[in-house]
Order: structure tokens, then sequence, then C-alpha cells
């Protein structure tokens, strides 16, 4: 049997015919190789083509959510920034010396300053069920990514400084309206949708009710409150603003 093999193994030698197999052996083994190598290749193409198409798709969307925030913001502020004007009138504490007009000193306007206040936050849902689904990784620029984390914690700040505010408003502010104003009046606004007649009802004197000690502080209490809520509201926008500015420069390179 030994005998045999060594016949065969000269044989082949001889005839060179083993060198021949062993090189179209390893030429298909090659071609193997690299016909597998070509498959991952094309899948890896086809699936980050895949994943760029899927975050052009959450860009888009995010940024069509932070633009529509952003119009939300914008008029959150002029609200906030109204009542300040308002509310520095009735203190009589403008910088330039500017004094309420005889028309500041309505029912109307004087109940909305007292009573009402913005208390909205502008809500980027698209971003939310992003995170929740765990695609976050799918966006690549990592700035975009940190910016949305900041953007997370300014909401966060801003409705902190919301529920703040209503708290102190529910708590303190109230006591203008329950003591010192003669509401009935209030009764007679087109919104409440009644009938009423005021007419024998004495008016506030305004003027005179808003230099009471109280009243003073508890106007400028609302004064600083929402003064730091303007303020988170503004960075908030500039937050929104320089995203949208930087998923605009992203959505530019696909």
């Amino acid at each position: 049997m030994i005998n045999f093999f060594r016949k065969t193994r000269k044989k082949l030698a001889n005839d060179n015919k083993f060198f021949t197999y062993s090189r179209y052996a390893i030429g298909e083994i090659v071609l193997v190789v690299i016909g597998i190598l070509i498959a991952l290749q094309i899948n890896n193409w086809n699936e980050g083509q895949r994943a760029r198409s899927e975050e052009k798709f959450l860009l888009e969307n995010l940024h069509d959510d932070l633009q529509a925030a952003s119009t939300q913001s914008e008029g959150f502020i002029k609200r906030e920034e109204l009542l300040i004007d308002r509310l520095i009138l009735a203190l009589d504490i403008h910088p330039a010396g500017k004094t309420a007009p005889p028309e500041f000193y309505v029912d109307s306007v004087i109940i909305n300053m007292i009573w009402e206040f913005e208390s909205n936050v502008p809500v980027v849902n698209s971003y939310a069920e992003i995170k929740n689904t765990g695609k976050t990784s799918l966006i690549r620029n990592r700035e975009i990514r940190q910016k949305f984390t900041n953007l997370e914690l300014r909401i966060n700040y801003l409705n902190t400084q919301v529920k703040d505010r209503l708290t102190v408003q529910q708590i303190r502010i109230d006591d203008i309206a329950q003591d010192e104003l003669n509401l009935v009046r209030f009764t007679n606004d087109p919104n409440n949708y009644i009938s009423v007649t005021v007419e024998q009802e004495p008016e506030n004197d305004y003027p005179k009710i808003f230099k009471r000690p109280k009243v003073r502080n508890l106007l400028a209490m609302k004064l600083l409150l929402t003064r730091d809520v303007l303020r988170y509201r503004n960075e908030l926008q500039e937050e929104i603003d320089l995203i949208v500015s930087l998923i605009d420069k992203e959505l530019a390179a696909f």
C-alpha cells in the first residue's frame, strides 16, 4: 500500500499534475473568497444606503417639527413681552419715563395682565419618537445629536419656570383680584357669553390700586417671574434656530 502511494505521488510529480490541481484549487478558493467579499460589500453598501435614506427622512421630520416649534416659540415670546410691558406700565417704572395711556386702565386689559400668562411650551414630537424607538444613532452628525440633548434640557428648564410662575400665580397673585378689585365688573366681557348690566357697579380706580404696597409687590413678583420665563424662552428659541440651521446644512449634503 505504501509503495502504491509512493508510485502515485511520483507519477503526479513527474506529470506535474499535482501543482496544476493545487493551483486550480487555490484559484477556486480565491474566487469564492472574492465573491463573498463582493457580496458583503454590496450588502454593506445597500445597508448604508437604507440607513442614509432613513436618516434623511428623520432629519426632514425633525426640521419640519422644529420650524413649527420655532413659529410657536416666537408667538409665546411676543405674549411674554407684552405682559412685561403691561406690568412695567402698571408699576410706573418705565426706564424712559413712559406712562400708561388712559386706555390702559380698562377692565379687559387689567384682568388679562393680572390673571393671564403664557403657559405653553414648544414640543418637538418627532425627536421624542426617535429617542423612544432608539433611532438617534441614525443621525450621524454628532453636533446635531448633542444639540437635541441641550434642547431637551432647555425645554425642561422652561417647563419648571412656567410651573413655578403658575404656582405663585395661584397662591399670591390672585390675591389682587380677590382683595383689591371689584370683580363684578369683569363679568361684562363679551367672551364670557353672558348678558349682564354693570353700570351700577363701582369702577376700579386702577392708578390708585397700583400704588398700594401689597399690590405693587405682587405685580413685581409676577414681573420677575415673567422675566425669568422670557429669558428661558429666548434661549430655547436660539437653540431651536441653531438646530434648524445645522439640519439645513446636513440635508444639503444628501
